[in-house]
């Protein structure tokens, strides 16, 4: 619409296309010029805007205004109402017809000074308790201007917004001026219908297609005011086949030329707008319909090459969408909020319109992919790094992603899992909430960073897997919004993609009817987008367990049982994938019965196992429900060693955490210890990354990473904790892992489907049989001593592959007894002992000490020289961490040499630290008992 202000000279300025009216929708006010002295009568139709409160009664109008002191242009001033109570000062009268009405002197119900100007008055509707809350059509708040009085104002009143019509429709137009005046209508410059007075009412009707400005002008001798509406004409539909070769998207023809598509059954007209058209849905912009009335298509020509275009779809002259098709979208709502510096050069939101706007561009540059040729580890044999860039880098970035390749590539990890990167609805998330699938995100930063670090990482030897997210899609997504049921604030029963009501408890968002074949024919459009065009390796596969279209309303049990139905649907999906990609990762978050599980097991998919509850129970000490054999696929009864286990993932509470919050404890051994909790992680790892089959482990889980998933909100930003990785326990519980993990990934025993597990009470154990070496792991999980058959596969010497000790066995069946939180890593075959020596903290400057005789039987000495007295401390470690009491000794010493004696014979054999420490200096020294 525009507006002219003149003073007997004629100007005007184009604003926003489609801007509402709310004059003439939402709110009518009368009188229709109010100034902050009027008593005004506000009607508001609860059919209008977003329609959330229709047939609700009664309603209440949540009031405030706009001044000249708001900071914002939505910074509400004197608020009126108490929200969620049904306050009396702000309940309209039911005038029946869905529509209320409420009467109020401006400035005395606000209570504004008098040396404060209103400039709008704001409202949101809702009922009782707020719970159901009517806005404007994009779930904006509602305005209407306050004006100054004493000089010329206009409006129209109807029609509210721009116009789709046919020829020879009837519009009713509507339009007033503050002021008696000479009032005009014109339509493209020609006059058609003049009177005078303060109002105008006359009934419009178009003779020919195409695009008419409807100007209504009020002139009362001094001064010329001026709005526009737009009607746009529809001429016939034409029908055209779709040319060969083009689905729905973007399909790029040659540098300058595009076609456009957009699947949409049972609708009246679309067009395209865009910066291709001036953002105005002209004649030569009404799109082609296929002859089975399914496809909606038009051919762009004249673009320039290289250059960004915006447009949406303008469909049945009211609803505009972007394309769901789109790999790139801008959002007038967040993209302001990202950086030039994680992504320089964003195009600007185009002004003309509102809403999701979709991005196309011919001759866009390609990226040079530079590793052409990478090997995927066997699925058994991935270790998956999960991570959630926002909280895993602060400046939440691919570039910077890349830069911390080195770190998990040292780590061993095989595999990185990105949480969802396609674009959300907002900034910050954990991802699940996806608006468009084909886009990645932009908060990350560009397409073309992306591909950079999956390139990178495929020089690494990592692949790189994305968490997929078909399951449910959210409201800024254009096929849950292209077939919209307002009154009940779902997806309508006609739409061909998503369920109106969800089939499954545990749904998020809008559930899709995966057997529905536009659901199928997107999914798996979707899935080879970012094979092909990412070269991503695979995916894993959110709630796949709700891939059904069984009703289950609220029954969990039921859920979880075997569904024929849901087999066939995620079979159908997969061997899809894999005529795209043959070797891509297929890994479904199921959570199902176990026969379900195997039979998608044994059909190439694999599986969530979430093992947090009992791994976390082992680590704690308690034992009742420490218990992680399920991590096994042997003890499943699979076939395939596909599961692909884990102790956390962003869905759990950290270990950590709950170690040092609700650790058991026994005497001075307490698991909520730091230095005991991350010993105990260690031994947790032992456990964990040496099961045969694919493993998994959340971001920083390798420091010990214990801030509880809730801090900030369950999805809200978590720390970021890489000065861990300086710590010295926290460093050896990284170096434990990755001594684990190379181990894993060296020695064929950890491939065998030869191997036993005990798992069950406090000496656990695990044995793994193979020709070139075997493998015995043994740990003590409880708070106090215990004892147990580490179950050896032969006599004669076992060497412990992380100290480096050895034991020669001359029984099988001996029992061996362990200090609580000890392990041991036993190989029959002597390997190179991993460097786990405790790194010093960087702000001590060591200071010389000889310790002798290392090993030793008895006693251990400790020589050092003072310049000065000075305290010293000499502290003793076990291997995992754990302070060995009644070993510490302090003492004011003498300048000069001075000789520490520690008795030996309270000490097991074993391996241990000592850490001497005076004021801000401390060394550490492995020493070794006999």
């Amino acid at each position: 619409m525009y507006k002219t202000t003149t003073s007997l000279l004629f100007t005007f300025s184009l604003l926003v296309l489609f801007s509402m009216n709310l004059q003439g929708q939402i709110l009518s006010i009368d009188p229709v010029f109010p100034t902050v002295e009027d008593t005004v009568t506000i009607v508001y139709d609860a059919t209008q805007g977003n329609g959330a409160l229709t047939g609700v009664s009664p309603v209440y109008a949540h009031a405030g205004v706009i001044t000249n002191l708001s900071t914002t242009p939505t910074d509400w001033k004197y608020v009126q109402g108490t929200w969620g109570t049904p306050d009396p000062k702000v309940l309209m009268q039911n005038l029946g017809n869905n529509k209320h009405q409420i009467k109020y002197h401006i400035r005395s119900y606000y209570g504004v000074p008098l040396n404060e100007t209103v400039e709008e008055l704001a409202f949101v509707f809702r009922n009782a308790d707020g719970s159901k809350v009517g806005r404007d059509t994009d779930g904006s708040d509602i305005y209407y201007p306050v004006y100054s009085g004493g000089v010329l104002d206009i409006a129209i009143l109807t029609p509210a917004a721009a116009v789709f019509a046919a020829i020879n429709d009837v519009i009713a137009v509507k339009a007033a001026a503050s002021d008696s005046s000479a009032l005009t209508l014109y339509e493209n410059g020609a006059l058609i219908f003049q009177t005078s007075g303060k109002s105008l009412v006359y009934s419009y009707s178009p003779a020919s297609s195409g695009n008419k400005w409807i100007k209504f002008q009020a002139n009362n001798g001094t001064t010329i005011k001026a709005d526009s509406f737009l009607v746009v004409v529809s001429g016939p539909q034409n029908i055209a086949s779709l040319p060969v070769g083009v689905q729905p998207g973007i399909n790029e023809i040659n540098d300058s030329t595009v076609i456009l598509a957009l699947y949409a059954p049972n609708k009246n007209s679309v067009y395209a707008v865009g910066d291709f058209s001036n953002w105005l849905p002209g004649a030569e912009y009404q799109m082609n319909l296929s002859p089975d009335s399914t496809t909606y298509w038009i051919q762009i020509d004249g673009l320039t090459p290289g250059q960004e275009y915006a447009y949406q779809y303008l469909v049945n002259g009211t609803l505009k969408i972007a394309d769901p098709y789109a790999e790139k979208v801008l959002d007038p709502w967040n993209d302001s909020w990202i950086s030039t510096q994680t992504y320089p050069n964003l195009k600007p939101y185009p002004q003309q319109t509102e809403g999701i706007v979709s991005v196309f561009q011919t001759a866009r540059p390609e990226y040079s992919w530079q590793t052409t040729a990478w090997e995927r580890p066997d699925p058994a044999e991935l270790v998956v790094y999960e991570l959630l860039i926002r909280d895993f880098i602060a400046a939440h970035d691919y570039k910077t992603l890349i830069d911390t390749l080195p770190y998990l590539q040292n780590l061993g990890i095989n595999a990185i899992e990105l949480m969802p990167i396609m674009e959300f609805e907002g900034n910050s998330s954990w991802g699940y909430n996806v608006s468009y699938f084909f886009a990645a995100d932009k908060y990350y930063g560009p397409e073309a960073d992306l591909k950079a670090f999956i390139d990178t990482c495929h020089s690494r030897g990592i692949v790189v897997i994305l968490d997929m997210v078909l399951n449910h899609a959210f409201g800024q997504n254009s096929l849950v919004q292209l077939y919209w049921d307002a009154a009940n604030n779902r997806p309508s029963a006609e739409n061909p993609w998503f369920n109106p009501i969800a089939k499954h408890p545990f749904n998020v968002g809008y559930d899709f009817n995966h057997e529905s074949p536009q659901t199928q024919y997107f999914a798996d459009r979707v899935l080879a987008y970012w094979v092909n065009e990412y070269q991503f390796d695979g995916f894993r596969m959110d709630l796949s367990k709700g891939f059904t279209q069984v009703d289950y309303g609220s029954n969990v049990g039921a859920w979880s049982n075997y569904d024929a139905s849901r087999i066939a649907l995620l079979k159908r999906m997969f061997d899809q994938l894999r005529t795209v990609d043959s070797s891509v990762y297929f890994i479904l978050e199921h959570f199902a019965n176990n026969t379900e599980e195997k039979e998608l097991s044994d059909y190439g998919m694999m599986l969530w196992g979430n093992h947090n509850h009992n791994y976390n129970e082992a680590t704690m000490g308690y034992l009742n429900e420490s218990n992680f054999e399920w991590i096994s696929y042997k003890q499943r009864g699979w076939t395939n060693p596909y599961v692909v286990g884990y102790m956390e993932s962003h869905d759990e509470e950290r270990l950590m955490y709950r170690n040092i919050s609700f650790g058991n404890a026994s005497g001075s051994y307490n698991t909520k210890n730091l230095t005991t909790a991350l010993a105990r992680m260690e031994q947790a790892a032992a456990f964990f990354v040496t099961i045969p089959g694919p493993k998994m482990i959340w971001q920083f889980g390798e420091l010990g990473y214990d801030v509880s998933i809730d801090f900030n909100g369950r999805v809200g930003e978590k720390p970021i904790r890489w000065e861990y990785f300086t710590g010295p326990y926290r460093r050896r519980l990284y170096n434990v892992y990755s001594a684990l993990i190379h181990l894993r990934k060296n020695h064929e025993v950890f491939r065998t489907d030869d191997f036993s597990l005990s798992l069950s009470g406090a000496f656990k154990r695990i044995n793994l049989n193979n020709p070139q070496m075997n493998v015995t792991i043994i740990g003590n999980f409880d708070v106090t001593f215990a004892s147990g058959n580490p179950n050896f596969q032969h006599t004669g010497w076992w060497y412990n592959y992380l100290t480096g000790d050895s034991i020669n066995i001359t029984n099988t069946q001996s029992a061996l007894g362990l200090q609580p939180g000890e392990y041991a890593v036993y190989t029959d075959v002597r390997l190179a002992q991993p460097n786990l020596t405790l790194a010093v903290d960087p702000h001590f400057q060591t200071f010389p000490v000889n310790v002798y005789p290392n090993p030793f039987t008895d006693d251990l000495e400790l020589v050092f020289t003072l310049d000065k007295p000075k305290e010293v401390t000499v502290e003793i470690y076990t291997l995992t961490g754990q302070k060995v009491p009644n070993t510490t000794n302090r003492k004011w010493y003498s300048s000069g040499e001075q000789r520490v004696v520690i008795a030996g014979e309270n000490l097991l054999p074993g391996t241990y630290f000592l850490k001497i420490s005076e004021g801000n200096s401390s060394v550490v020294e492995k020493v070794v008992k006999w």
